[in-house]
């Protein structure tokens, strides 16, 4: 449990700026208020993976699909570039900039829709997850593998196949939310 004040003056700044990331953060569901005690992080369950599994499935999947069948070649080409950050990152090892470059991916192909909102949530979903510290990568998959789904996707825009492009995309995010989900429970599907 933590108190505004206690991690304000942890951090050497004024309540404000505190005050203000807590309730961005309550907003996204990685902490929660509890009245006359302050602020606790939030723990994830399974449930709550398979939630926003399930929401980033049925907002991600028809996304790439209309974004694929509407991508010019300059949005083409800028995705293959962030792509090729993505290989970087996973041919570096480094963690920070990989997960940057796949957030930068999988944003990439939304913003295609010019959908400021969709953006937003898939945002908070994702921050959900990550902010946790639920990951498979290094635990049942590694970077490469993770880039490889990637690369299926890539493959299917490039080729201006919007049904394969989203049936990658379905196949990456049910696939990572299969090793989450088994990770959590310590069972095997």
């Amino acid at each position: 449990m933590y108190s505004v004040a206690e991690l304000a003056e942890s951090f050497g700044v004024s309540r404000t700026p505190v005050r203000e990331a807590l309730i961005d953060l309550a907003a996204r569901g990685i902490v929660r208020f509890e009245r006359n005690r302050g602020v606790r992080v939030t723990q994830s369950s399974p449930h709550d993976l398979q939630e926003i599994f399930q929401l980033r499935l049925m907002l991600e999947v028809p996304a790439t699909r209309l974004a694929v069948s509407t991508m010019n070649d300059d949005q083409i080409a800028a995705l293959q570039r962030t792509f090729d950050d993505l290989k970087t990152a996973t041919k570096n090892a480094d963690d920070l900039d990989y997960w940057a470059s796949d957030r930068a991916f999988h944003s990439a192909i939304i913003s295609v829709l010019d959908n400021g909102r969709l953006e937003t949530f898939v945002d908070v979903l994702r921050d959900s997850i990550l902010v946790r510290s639920a990951t498979s990568a290094g635990r049942t998959r590694s970077l490469e593998d993770i880039t490889r789904e990637h690369e299926s996707i890539m493959k299917m825009i490039a080729a201006r196949n919007a049904d394969g492009a989203a049936e990658a995309m379905r196949a990456h995010l049910q696939h990572t939310a299969d090793l989450l989900i088994e990770h959590e429970t310590g069972t095997s599907r």
